[in-house]
């Protein structure tokens, strides 16, 4: 494997480890058990949805609190800013797809659902791509 690309996905990684660092342990203070971030674009635009938040039993408010966020910047070099819990969530979500899916906004697009487990610290990404396709016959008359 080219070796900046092996280091750059070990920045991703560093990176995602040092997020859930910070919002882990704010969800489970809060009783927050699970919480899924949906997303969904096509033709160059893409949006992450809301951020819904779940306790033992069902939807549960997000708590309206800060939480540190650590990104790459365009240079690789990483950076943190302190912003409201549901923006360092959704943030990471958006970084998580981008990384793994670069380009999902565009043509036909994509959509799928980041969610986390909070006791565990699982984090599953569902990505869907949309694609167009062609079923083709022929036959002599």
């Amino acid at each position: 494997m080219d070796t900046n690309l092996q280091a750059a996905r070990l920045a991703v990684q560093s990176v995602e480890a040092r997020c859930k660092e910070a919002f882990l342990p704010l969800l489970n203070a809060h009783g927050i058990a699970r919480v899924e971030i949906h997303y969904d674009g096509g033709g160059d635009e893409g949006t992450v949805g809301e951020v819904h938040a779940y306790d033992k039993d069902g939807d549960a408010a997000l708590p309206s609190i800060l939480c540190d966020h650590h990104s790459l910047e365009y240079n690789g070099q990483a950076s943190t800013r302190t912003i409201a819990l549901e923006d360092a969530l959704a943030a990471f979500a958006e970084n998580a797809v981008c990384a793994r899916h670069a380009g999902w906004e565009d043509g036909e697009g994509a959509c799928g659902t980041i969610a986390i487990e909070v006791a565990s610290g699982a984090v599953t990404l569902t990505h869907n791509c949309r694609f167009i396709d062609y079923d083709t016959t022929e036959a002599e008359i």
